[in-house]
């Protein structure tokens, strides 16, 4: 059976994935609420320094291709019962 263990590199952009859901879902049910509305946070909190808007916007994007990564890494971990080898059909205990 294959082992899978997440780095913090997995951590970190699946962080960032969640942040940038959360906020394009933001986006979305302000324009529903208000069409006028601005709730995008990255705006919000960086919208002085558009450079760095723009470069969480690219850190978010970076981390969308490495979670499809680790989504690809994942989908090779098998998954197994947690049950004794003697218990299970066709099978003798060692």
């Amino acid at each position: 059976m294959k082992s899978f263990r997440m780095t913090p590199i997995d951590w970190t952009a699946l962080a960032l994935v969640v942040v940038g859901a959360l906020n394009w879902g933001l986006v979305g049910i302000a324009y529903f609420v208000d069409a006028a509305a601005n709730l995008n946070l990255v705006n919000i909190l960086l919208g002085g320094i558009p450079e760095l808007e723009f470069a969480v916007y690219t850190l978010v994007g970076l981390a969308a291709l490495w979670t499809a990564y680790l989504g690809t890494r994942l989908a090779g971990v098998r998954v197994e019962e947690m049950a004794p080898e003697a218990d299970t059909p066709g099978r003798t205990a060692k």
